[in-house]
């Protein structure tokens, strides 16, 4: 009773305080955290600045109806750190409007649609030689603008700024005019510009300008937003801010002429540390690259279609955390990661990279890498790992294999890695390991004092062959494996049980491996069963390469022929809706007015041939194969076997052989996986949907001419 008074009375005395304290604060709710004096006045339906304490350090205005900042609107909060303006409809600011907040540390204008770069600009003016640091402007532009330019005159209201943090995320930022990122000023150190619509330009040159930028974030988004509300009416006028931009006179630099053996470096900023352009669907081949001078640590390209990783690339020494994470990766070249000798966080997840690392049995790939403390692999489709691939590893700490296809085959050295701490083999098919692989486990594990094993949601067998290895489960004293009470344990009858009822596990085996028949009969069965699944596994992995090869190597009319050595210009693979298109208008266009060759299955192929071996001899005697998809086309077998042999070609040789034209429109849900892949993957030219003669139709055909002739 005593203490519910107490409680009433300090309650009451806290009331009288704030009262007190903030007598002119209605209608908004002031609070003192820790000495910073913080206004409140979130979705009021406000339309000016209220009359709250002139002392106020943090005021949030978020959601209300202000429209227009006018001229010295908040002068009078001498003291003000925090300004939130976000989601205010605000439409334009005054030149002066937020003149006086000398020390403004963070301005958040984030949600106003109709404000704009220009209405932005106009909001720095006000804050020039003042403290602002941080300025978050994300969505000030409408959500269907175009042309969105970054110009000279509202970069240059930044110049006289100390700004180190900006933020335009969702803005559909284009490119910028020259000349107008070398405005920025020399204090900024983050740009954080995700979801934007940038394309290359010669103004990305002069991000390497800014010379103390540590952190550039160009990245997309994973998931698109729904289009949930109908296309607005809107007034264009707005439009006419990108038509009367001024005309900025600048020379032109001469061009560096570098040597073929090396390529023109890529510039950053010399102190930029944090690289992310995540999910921004950049589709390119990681040739050979020099990168120039920089302070490169952290690069995240994850989410992208940057498929082949070639290399090596120069001017990555530095880099200690790279993230080639969801990338359609299927192939790395030895000397890829030659130069990112102080890599220590290295994430290939969510690739398919089994070919390149089941030929890496000398370990080539990670050889440089002798710092490397975490690598990820997981969900790359792993069937097999030679024993020598990670032989470069010497102290890794945590291995990701999980997600994968590893069986109870697995074997790689593991027993030089002296710091290795966790081994995730999580969601994998393995249901023992060999005694070999055991001892590596023993080993490293003795070494580090503290290695722990994940196989969670493997499949772990409760018979008599795999008594030992359950055995060795359960009392190693070199391994630790975690969750290990939640491991299943499956019987040969079907049924399953967890392995923390060791006693139960093992009074059921010595019933059940009485009989030395029974032993071999079980053994004999369930090597017959994986052989089969690997084999199956294998055929269906490689289905058109073996056909492919099969029809290449047993054809007498296919021989190798030189870059202008083919007997055709183009094979064309169309199903039945695209056949009057291909016999009329391609025919007339190509082969009569352009004087290209073309291969037609129903008047080249020879009738004494297989289809399968005619149409691999049509894409391997064609400098081009031209895929003319239309909605027949995904549904057809032949036009897909087609594909997969013209693909087969090109990674076969090395030269590009596709060529796709979208002739018809598919509905997206109709489009196969590896239909998309390969449209993502290679060139791809849009039937124009207009007149014969039309001048547009005539630039389709000059175009595609071009296309089948080119290498």
């Amino acid at each position: 009773m005593y203490r519910l008074m107490l409680l009433y009375i300090v309650v009451g005395i806290t009331t009288v305080v704030m009262v007190t304290a903030f007598p002119s604060c209605y209608p908004c709710q002031c609070y003192d955290d820790n000495g910073t004096l913080i206004s409140n006045c979130t979705d009021l339906g406000l339309t000016e600045v209220p009359k709250i304490p002139n002392n106020t350090n943090h005021l949030i205005m978020k959601k209300n109806n202000l429209s227009r900042i006018y001229n010295n609107s908040f002068e009078r909060f001498y003291d003000l750190r925090l300004l939130d303006l976000s989601y205010c409809e605000i439409k334009s600011i005054d030149g002066n409007g937020f003149a006086g907040l000398w020390n403004l540390d963070i301005l958040i204008l984030s949600h106003n649609r109709d404000l704009g770069f220009r209405g932005l600009g106009k909001a720095i003016f006000g804050l020039r030689n003042t403290s602002l640091r941080v300025i978050k402007a994300n969505k000030i532009v409408r959500r269907y603008a175009v042309c969105v330019c970054i110009d000279t005159l509202m970069a240059g209201y930044f110049n006289e700024t100390r700004i180190e943090e900006i933020h335009v995320n969702d803005n559909r930022i284009e490119f910028a005019e020259p000349h107008a990122l070398s405005l920025l000023p020399s204090t900024l150190k983050t740009i954080i510009a995700k979801n934007n619509r940038f394309t290359i330009g010669p103004y990305l040159s002069e991000v390497s300008n800014l010379s103390n930028l540590e952190v550039l974030d160009f990245s997309g988004h994973m998931l698109e937003e729904n289009l949930t509300i109908p296309i607005p009416d809107i007034d264009y006028s707005f439009l006419k801010e990108h038509f009367q931009l001024p005309i900025v006179q600048y020379t032109k630099q001469p061009e560096i002429v570098y040597s073929n053996d090396l390529p023109p470096p890529l510039v950053f900023p010399p102190n930029l540390k944090i690289l992310r352009i995540r999910y921004y669907d950049l589709a390119y081949q990681i040739t050979k690259l020099a990168l120039g001078p920089n302070a490169l640590e952290n690069v995240d390209l994850r989410g992208n279609i940057l498929s082949r990783w070639i290399g090596p690339i120069s001017g990555v020494e530095n880099i200690t955390d790279l993230n080639l994470s969801q990338n359609f990766g299927r192939t790395i070249y030895p000397d890829f990661f030659d130069n990112f000798t102080s890599l220590q966080t290295l994430d290939m997840s969510l690739n398919n990279l089994q070919p390149s690392l089941a030929r890496d049995v000398n370990g080539s790939i990670f050889k440089s890498l002798s710092r490397l403390r975490n690598i990820s692999l997981a969900q790359n489709n792993l069937r097999y790992l030679p024993e020598n691939v990670f032989i470069g590893l010497n102290n890794c700490q945590f291995l990701n294999l999980s997600h994968n296809l590893l069986d109870h085959k697995v074997f790689i050295t593991l027993q030089h890695m002296n710091n290795l701490q966790y081994v995730n083999f999580t969601r994998n098919h393995i249901d023992w390991f060999h005694i070999t692989f055991r001892k590596q486990l023993e080993i490293a594990g003795e070494r580090s004092g503290n290695l722990t094993v994940d196989l969670t949601d493997n499949f772990l067998l409760c018979d008599c062959d795999n008594l030992n290895f359950l055995e060795w489960l359960l009392f190693t004293p070199y391994v630790q494996f975690h969750n290990i009470d939640q491991y299943e344990c499956y019987f040969t009858n079907g049924t399953s049980t967890y392995l923390n009822e060791s006693e139960q596990i093992f009074a059921g085996l010595s019933k059940t491996c009485h009989s030395i028949t029974g032993q071999i009969i079980t053994g004999c069965c369930c090597i017959l069963g994986i052989l089969s699944l690997i084999v199956g596994a294998f055929v269906y992995r490689f289905r058109w390469k073996l056909r492919y090869l099969y029809y290449f190597r047993n054809s007498n009319n296919i021989r190798h022929l030189g870059d202008d050595d083919f007997e055709y210009d183009a094979f064309i693979s169309y199903s039945d809706d695209a056949r009057l298109f291909v016999d009329q208008t391609m025919k007339l266009r190509i082969e009569e007015e352009a004087g290209l060759k073309l291969c037609l299955h129903n008047r080249d192929f020879l009738p004494s041939l297989p289809i399968a071996e005619g149409i691999v001899t049509a894409v391997k005697m064609s400098r081009k194969t031209v895929l003319v998809m239309s909605p027949d086309f995904v549904k057809s077998y032949w036009c897909m076997y087609e594909m997969n042999m013209a693909d087969m070609e090109s990674q076969h040789t090395g030269r590009d052989v596709l060529l796709i034209l979208l002739y018809k429109h598919i509905k997206y849900d109709q489009i196969p996986s590896t239909v998309m892949y390969q449209i993502k993957s290679h060139t791809y030219i849009e039937y124009p949907n207009t007149d014969d003669d039309s001048e547009e139709m005539v630039t389709f055909w000059e175009k595609f001419s071009k296309a089948i002739k080119s290498l």
